[in-house]
């Protein structure tokens, strides 16, 4: 029965293709209408005052007492040596290995906020984001421990009025540069290419665009967050809203950058959606035609992209980890959103200052001093 559905994907494949000339027309129509709007009304990008250096962690954990014992004790004394009136946040996200009860018997100071259900990544965070009253947000993965100095770096780049936010050098548990945080991207053909860039000189203080804030742990300013309408609910439960919140901030004109000289390590602890790793593969796929559909502006790249959906969908069904299921039901569950992508789109078009080619380019550049990131992204 597998054989016979195997040997129809390409057909039953072909079938869908006219929904994705549909959805580049609407599409196109969308963008087209945007333009007009950003035309007559242009939204200016507001002037924010600079951030007090005054930090609130949000940290989001589900049964990672664990990890949460080797995490905690760093951050607070990394806390306590910077002196400044930090505060931190753990979103206990429904666990059931008593990690609200350790927070509260070993780290007093720290604000607990519990969830009677499983939120995961998006809408947890952005409930500890929702109790959050200092002028920088740091968002911080449960997995993550910091190395001493971590916070000066991203403080420096923060003071930057350009700047929307700055991710930390991200190593891994054997304390070596591998997971870097240096996250760029390319458009290839009809997809995007995802990847981490090795670090041509680690002990550089310079500060290096990225294409997205790595999540493992990164700053922003809470008021350009704020404006920006913070991490998308489209995305929920979990996968690409930082990088959507990123890429959203480069067309708004700010930057986002790597602090190499921030090092924090990462322990992988992934929280997989209950219903497990094939849920996990459908929703990395849908997200990713969310994060195009929403935020692709250029023409040729959303015509290249949908045209050539066809083929990918055929080659990807054809990866047994994947399947014809996963790759369909990752299709339509974007397009059930399509509506709210629609709107969120059009809404956010006025204030839309840099081209999809440009921050490409501005984003591709794998390492530079500061006085050259200075001058190429004004």
């Amino acid at each position: 029965m597998g054989m016979k559905v195997a040997s129809r994907a390409p057909l039953l494949l072909l079938l869908i293709a006219p929904l994705d000339g549909i959805v580049l027309t609407i599409l196109a129509f969308a963008e087209l209408f945007g333009r007009l709007s950003r035309r007559i009304s242009p939204q200016p990008l507001p002037q924010f005052p600079q951030p007090r250096r005054e930090c609130s962690f949000v940290i989001l954990s589900w049964n990672s007492q664990a990890m949460l014992a080797e995490s905690l004790p760093a951050l607070l004394d990394a806390l306590r040596n910077d002196g400044g009136n930090h505060e931190v946040i753990v979103v206990d996200n429904h666990s059931t290995d008593g990690t609200d009860e350790f927070i509260k018997r070993h780290f007093p100071e720290i604000r607990l906020i519990r969830s009677e259900q499983n939120l995961y990544y998006g809408a947890g965070i952005r409930l500890g984001i929702a109790s959050a009253t200092r002028d920088i947000l740091v968002l911080m993965n449960s997995d993550i421990t910091v190395c001493p100095g971590f916070l000066e770096p991203l403080l420096q780049s923060l003071s930057d009025s350009r700047v929307f936010g700055v991710a930390s050098q991200v190593l891994t548990g054997e304390g070596q540069s591998y997971e870097t945080g240096n996250t760029h991207a390319d458009f290839d053909g009809p997809e995007l290419r995802w990847r981490h860039e090795p670090l041509p000189s680690p002990e550089s203080g310079a500060e290096w665009p990225v294409f997205w804030l790595h999540r493992g742990l990164f700053a922003v300013h809470r008021l350009k967050y704020l404006w920006l309408g913070g991490l998308d609910s489209l995305y929920d439960p979990i996968h690409m809203e930082d990088v959507d919140l990123s890429y959203r901030a480069w067309k708004a004109g700010w930057k986002c950058l790597l602090a190499p000289a921030s090092r924090v390590i990462h322990n992988h602890q992934l929280s997989v959606p209950s219903a497990g790793e094939g849920f996990l593969h459908m929703l990395v796929r849908r997200n990713q035609h969310i994060f195009f559909w929403k935020n692709v502006s250029d023409f040729s790249m959303l015509a290249t992209n949908l045209l050539g959906s066809t083929r990918t969908r055929i080659r990807r069904a054809s990866i047994p980890s994947i399947g014809l299921r996963r790759e369909l039901h990752s299709f339509f569950a974007a397009l059930k959103r399509l509506p709210t992508i629609l709107v969120k789109r059009v809404l956010f078009a006025s204030g839309v200052v840099r081209g999809d080619r440009e921050i490409f380019v501005l984003t591709a550049r794998v390492g530079c001093n500061s006085s050259q990131n200075t001058t190429a992204l004004h």
